[in-house]
């Protein structure tokens, strides 16, 4: 019986959600995002990627979103390599995108 009550009790305490990998997690999502919005691209590197906390943003139904901004280079449908920025911005929890874009000069 005690060993049943151990095995009860690890199960439970090692169910529980871990955020500890969420940065991680998001960081995917937002290369993700944005690798689909380019489509045909070759060669998809990541050269540089920040994250912060928005203070100030337009819809009113968003407070402190999360923003991820990568710079990435890429091989367009001509082979021509290109340098882009994209941001993509969370909402504050973390779990959903609200919107992304790229920006066409790094």
């Amino acid at each position: 019986m005690r060993n049943i009550f151990f095995i009860v009790l690890f199960f439970v305490f090692y169910s529980c959600e871990n955020h500890r990998f969420d940065k991680d997690k998001r960081q995917i999502m937002a290369k993700d995002e944005i690798r689909y919005k380019l489509r045909r691209a070759q060669s998809f590197d990541i050269k540089g990627f920040k994250e912060d906390t928005l203070t100030a943003y337009p819809d009113s139904l968003f407070k402190r979103p999360i923003r991820y901004t990568l710079d990435f280079v890429y091989q367009d449908s001509n082979k021509v390599l290109q340098k882009r920025r994209g941001i993509v911005i969370f909402t504050p929890d973390g779990r959903s995108i609200i919107s992304s874009n790229i920006d066409s000069t790094q």
